[in-house]
């Protein structure tokens, strides 16, 4: 299951990972994240609850999203117990142009207030 959402009136947006991602479900989640893209920076929290993979059409999406993306991200709050993804992510913010920080699910309301005060 993916998830994404982005309350009115909310600075950030949340997607939420638990379990096998659909397709569809990436095809959903690309199109609410490029409309909010088209309105300027976003901050991302991203919940993975567990993770046991994707549908190969879900992984092989259009890259050049992935690069727009990147560029539209400012911050992102990775929320998991995963220590794998944890090690991930913390090599992964060697190169990339959002910043990131790991938190534990336990932890998750401060990642929230992490994104709300980021600037």
């Amino acid at each position: 299951m993916l998830s994404y959402e982005k309350k009115p009136g909310a600075d950030f947006a949340e997607i939420v990972v638990d379990g096998k991602i659909s397709d569809e479900e990436m095809n959903t989640v690309m199109t609410a994240m490029k409309a909010d893209l088209e309105n300027g920076r976003l901050k991302l929290l991203e919940d993975i609850r567990a993770f046991e993979g994707m549908e190969p059409a879900a992984f092989f999406k259009d890259p050049r999203f992935g690069i727009a993306m990147a560029k539209g991200i400012s911050h992102v709050a990775l929320v998991t117990d995963a220590h794998w993804l944890k090690v991930v992510a913390e090599t992964f913010s060697f190169v990339s142009p959002a910043k990131i920080k790991v938190f534990e699910r336990s932890k998750i309301d401060e990642a929230r207030t992490w994104l709300s005060a980021a600037v």
